[in-house]
C-alpha cells in the first residue's frame, strides 16, 4: 500500500553543487516518514541537474523537475504543482533543516493549532560559525491581524517575510492563489504579504527549524542595480493585488513600511558599493522620491500613519523622524544621517544581538 505523503519539500536548485548534499542529508536524515523532496533545477549549468538525478534514483521519496532557468519563485511554483503533500515547506539549495526532527515539530504544531502557516526560528551559518537560535518573538491568536504583529514580523525581525523556515497549508496557498512571485529579489516578502492579506492561521514554535547559510555570492550580497523598479513595484502590486482581489481590509501599513525601509537599504548599498558614496546615496533617495507611490507612503508615515501600533518607541521616533526628513526633500542629510549609522556600526551591531555565535 502506498504511503501518505504528509509533507512536501521543494528545493529549487541553481548553481550550489557545493552545497547541495549538505542540504539533501539534512532531509533525507529527517525523523519524519511522510515526505516528498520535490527537487527543481532551474537551468543549473553546474553539475546539479546530473546530482539531482542521482538522488532521484537512489531515493524514491525524490523527484526531479528539470525546467529553464525561471528563477526562484516560480521554481517553488513548479514544485508546487507537482506536490502531493497535504503542507508545503520551502528550503533553499544551499541551506538545511536544523536538526532531525524539524518537519516533527512543524506537523505537530500545525495539526494540533490547525495552522495554515507554521514559524519557526532559525539560525545562520557558514564554514566557520553557527549562530544563536534567532527567535522570532511572535505569537499567535487575534494579534496577528494588527499592524503591530506586521510590523513586527515583517520588518522589526522579518521572520513573516521569508517563505524558508515555514510549514505552509497547501490548500491555504491553492485555494487562494497564492503562488510565489517572479521578482529577482525579495519575492519571499512579496509572497509573503499576499498570504498575509488572506488572514492565515499562523502558529509558532520557538526551535530553530532552519540553517540559513551566509553566502556571499548570492544575490542578497551584490550590489542591485535595479533594486528601485524592483522594490517600488513590489507595493505597488500588492496595492493591485489587494484591488483585485477585492480585499477591503486596510493593510496599506505593508507597502508604507517597506517603502520606507527601502529607502535605508537604498541608501546603503550606494553608500557600500559607489566611489563618491554620500553624494550618490543622496542622489538615488531624490530619485526613489520622485515616485508617486514613495511619496504617498512617506507622507503618510511623516504624519504618524500606522505608528500608534508599534510598541517599541525607538522605531516610531525614527521612522517618523526620517519620513518627515524624506518628504521635505532632505536627501542629503538622511544620506549623511545613514552613513553615520553605518560608521557607528549600529546596523551590524543590531544583527549580531540577534546571531551570538557560539564558542
Amino acid at each position: 500500500m502506498k504511503t501518505k505523503i504528509t509533507v512536501s519539500i521543494i528545493i529549487p536548485v541553481y548553481k550550489t553543487e557545493t552545497y547541495l548534499a549538505e542540504c539533501m542529508n539534512s532531509v533525507l536524515q529527517q525523523d519524519y516518514s511522510y515526505i516528498e523532496i520535490i527537487l527543481v533545477d532551474d537551468g543549473s549549468p553546474d553539475n546539479c541537474p546530473r546530482l539531482c538525478d542521482e538522488y532521484a534514483q537512489k531515493y524514491e521519496k525524490v523527484k526531479v523537475i528539470h525546467q529553464t532557468n525561471r528563477g526562484l519563485g516560480l521554481s517553488r511554483n513548479s514544485g508546487l504543482q507537482v506536490a502531493t503533500g497535504k503542507y508545503i515547506f520551502f528550503l533553499d539549495s544551499d541551506d538545511c533543516l536544523d536538526g532531525q526532527g524539524v518537519v516533527t515539530t512543524l506537523v505537530k504544531c500545525a495539526e494540533e493549532k490547525n495552522a495554515d502557516i507554521v514559524t519557526g526560528s532559525f539560525r545562520r551559518f557558514n564554514e566557520k560559525s553557527v549562530s544563536e537560535p534567532n527567535a522570532h518573538h511572535l505569537e499567535d491568536g487575534p494579534v496577528t491581524e494588527t499592524v503591530g504583529f506586521r510590523f513586527k514580523g515583517f520588518y522589526m525581525y522579518g521572520h513573516l517575510a521569508y517563505n524558508w523556515g515555514k510549514l505552509y497549508r497547501k490548500a491555504f496557498l491553492e485555494e487562494n492563489e497564492l503562488y510565489c512571485k517572479a521578482y529577482p529579489f525579495t519575492q519571499d516578502k512579496a509572497h509573503n504579504m499576499a498570504c498575509c492579506a488572506y488572514k492565515p492561521k499562523y502558529a509558532f514554535v520557538d526551535e530553530s527549524v532552519y540553517l540559513y547559510r551566509v553566502n556571499e555570492e548570492s544575490v542578497t550580497f551584490k550590489y542591485k542595480a535595479n533594486f528601485m523598479p524592483v522594490w517600488i513595484s513590489i507595493a505597488e502590486d500588492f496595492e493591485t493585488f489587494l484591488k483585485e482581489r477585492n480585499i477591503k481590509e486596510d493593510y496599506y501599513d505593508l507597502m508604507y513600511f517597506h517603502i520606507f525601509f527601502g529607502s535605508f537599504f537604498l541608501a546603503k548599498q550606494e553608500l557600500q558599493f559607489k566611489e563618491k558614496r554620500i553624494r550618490e546615496a543622496a542622489k538615488a533617495l531624490k530619485e526613489y522620491g520622485k515616485n508617486p507611490f514613495v511619496k504617498k507612503s512617506m507622507k503618510a508615515l511623516a504624519k504618524g500613519k500606522y505608528l500608534k501600533e508599534i510598541e517599541a518607541l525607538s522605531w516610531k521616533i525614527v521612522i517618523r523622524g526620517a519620513s518627515l526628513l524624506f518628504t521635505m526633500r532632505g536627501y542629503w542629510p538622511m544620506a549623511l544621517g545613514i552613513a553615520l549609522l553605518r560608521k557607528m556600526e549600529v546596523d551590524s551591531k543590531i544583527t549580531k544581538s540577534r546571531y551570538k555565535k557560539e564558542k
